[in-house]
């Protein structure tokens, strides 16, 4: 569902320029232009909201996987993981961290190194890969 809105928001957006690009010689003056940053979050590229969950419920996913979640352990329970893990992140890659929004193939990259993260690995030692950190997630 969030791939056929994000093509459909591509889509409106690459229409909408098109139709603002096309110039009738009878119209008076050059074409209007704006000096508006497009940002991806109108191309559809994931908001900091988004990034931020997807990545928390990831590693939630894999620390219930490697044993993490339940009574006696780093955390009691799913949300729980989800309300420590997902501050963590919003502190990487919130609003207020990367106002310019945040990079899609740097939230892949992140997504994909915590799936391959083994249990007792560099999660274990760190808060955080270095792929999830802000230096990696936030837009320049």
């Amino acid at each position: 569902m969030a791939l056929r809105h994000s093509s459909s928001v591509f889509a409106a957006t690459v229409a909408a320029g098109a139709i603002a690009a096309c110039h009738r010689p009878d119209a008076p003056g050059p074409p209007a232009t704006s000096s508006a940053r497009t940002t991806g979050a109108e191309l559809g590229s994931p908001s900091n909201d988004d990034a931020v969950m997807r990545i928390a419920t990831a590693r939630c996913e894999r620390e219930l996987a490697c044993n993490k979640i339940g009574q006696g352990r780093a955390y009691e329970d799913q949300p729980t993981c989800l309300e420590r893990i997902g501050h963590l992140m919003d502190e990487q890659a919130g609003r207020n961290t990367c106002p310019e929004g945040v990079e899609p193939m740097a939230v892949s990259s992140c997504l994909f190194e915590i799936q391959r993260t083994p249990c007792g690995g560099e999660l274990e030692k760190e808060p955080n890969l270095p792929s999830c950190t802000k230096s990696a997630l936030c837009a320049r």
